[in-house]
């Protein structure tokens, strides 16, 4: 619009330009006819003689015309409103159209004796009408190359602005494909404005949420089908048993021992199933529960555990050792019993015949620290993160010789857990394993160290 208008402006000031060239000729060509007219006496017979000279003096152009005209031509020729207005030493124009071409028609009355007379001049204007319409189309074509190369130059930047929004596009549709590790590489440096960047950050810590959740989720998956396999591996072998000895007992004639040894092994397994649904109870209610803490006495405490362990050390064929310093714990005692009494009991199990298992307690600064060592074989580390894991057992046939099924880690965990502890593993193959807790001190007290020893 401002080229527009800056257009029609240049062309209107050279249009008035030429209007007031033409106008000051004409207003001369009056002021020559009135210097000749003084001279002549008879204006009558030489007006076209003074018409020639004026033409010479004013220099005409080619294209232009002058004339001087009586009042008795102008209305034997019907010249119009414009002529018959002018009243004298008064000046008036317009534009006409002769031989197809604009002229302008400037035209000045002069009166001489009474008797008015006319200076015509017509000026040719299709040169400046001409340049008028060249300056348009000029304009026109410029508009029109600087509009597609800006076109062609904003194309070019927003599709390089926009690059960084189509690699958001292009991942998060890759994501959304099943590629929860694709990420947007961010430059430093470049014309990408820090909102893209910084947009581009979040995208990367949004991917790296997903694909965390989304492997959070295929582990517990994975977890769950683990501990349906194993849950239904456990009751598959006692069921088993149970199955063949009772359509034994039902179906044959027994002698006595072997009806009596047939009716223990059902027994057992029934046992064996009673104590892993009890097991599965427990973990069940630990999961959704809660927990009271009260101060404990930590010899009260270790006395209990010393009374709960007793028939351990002769199942087993090793030794406890019990060493505790006397302090006050924020804890539930019956759970705390049955994570230490799990913890011995795989400590137990893991141990060769003869050695020690030792559990012992101490204070360290605001905490104390339970732990329970044994010298069995040890633990792999690429297997610590499993073992408090439902059913998950380092040593399958041992544990299931023995008895277990591999819940007791796993209530020993989530018991834990209610306790704002966690279980501390540290275990070397070949060297044995120490199992420990940490529990919040209420007081300290300065008493003889507990110590006994069970055999």
């Amino acid at each position: 619009i401002g080229g527009f208008v800056l257009v029609e402006v240049t062309a209107s000031s050279v249009m008035d330009s030429r209007v007031e060239v033409t106008l000051t000729s004409n207003e001369y060509a009056g002021k020559m006819f009135l210097a000749l007219a003084e001279k002549t006496s008879s204006l009558t017979l030489h007006t076209k003689e003074m018409q020639t000279q004026i033409a010479k003096i004013t220099d005409v152009g080619q294209n232009d015309r002058l004339a001087i005209y009586t009042a008795e031509e102008i209305a034997a020729q019907e010249r119009g409103a414009l002529w018959e207005q002018l009243a004298s030493a008064q000046q008036g124009y317009s534009f006409v159209e002769l031989d197809g071409r604009p002229h302008l028609q400037a035209v000045c009355r002069v009166d001489l004796s009474d008797e008015p007379y006319y200076i015509e001049t017509q000026s040719d204007f299709s040169g400046v009408f001409a340049q008028r319409s060249r300056l348009t189309h000029i304009y026109h074509y410029t508009v029109l190359a600087v509009a597609l190369l800006s076109g062609a130059i904003l194309l070019i930047f927003s599709w390089y602005l926009a690059r960084p929004l189509n690699r958001l596009s292009q991942a998060a549709e890759r994501i959304a494909d099943g590629e929860y590790d694709k990420r947007i590489p961010i430059q430093k440096h470049g014309m990408g404005s820090e909102e893209i960047r910084v947009l581009s950050s979040g995208f990367n810590q949004m991917a790296e949420a997903v694909e965390s959740n989304i492997n959070s989720l295929k582990k517990e998956i994975e977890k769950r089908e683990t501990f349906v396999a194993d849950f239904t591996h456990e009751l598959k072998t006692p069921m088993t048993s149970i199955i063949g000895y009772a359509d034994m007992l039902r179906s044959y004639d027994l002698a006595e021992q072997e009806r009596r040894e047939a009716a223990d092994a059902v027994y057992r397994e029934g046992k064996r199933l009673e104590r892993l649904a009890m097991r599965l109870l427990d973990l069940i209610v630990l999961k959704n529960g809660t927990a009271v803490l009260s101060p404990i006495h930590t010899e009260m405490l270790f006395e209990s555990l010393r009374s709960s362990l007793r028939f351990l050390p002769q199942k087993y064929g090793v030794s406890v050792n019990l060493q505790a310093e006397p302090a006050v714990i924020c804890a539930e005692m019956t759970l705390l019993l049955s994570l230490l009494y799990n913890l011995a009991d795989n400590a137990c199990k893991a141990s060769p015949k003869g050695e020690t298992v030792r559990i012992c307690g101490t204070a360290d600064g605001e905490w104390y620290r339970i732990s329970v060592a044994d010298r069995g074989c040890g633990i792999p580390e690429q297997n610590l993160e499993r073992i408090t894991e439902p059913f998950y057992m380092e040593d399958k046939s041992r544990s299931r010789g023995q008895g277990g099924a591999g819940l007791g880690l796993a209530l020993s965990k989530r018991i834990a857990e209610m306790h704002q502890t966690r279980l501390v593993f540290d275990s070397a193959v070949g060297c044995g394993t120490t199992v420990s807790i940490k529990l919040k001190l209420e007081l300290e007290e300065k008493k003889e160290v507990y110590d006994n020893e069970m055999d």
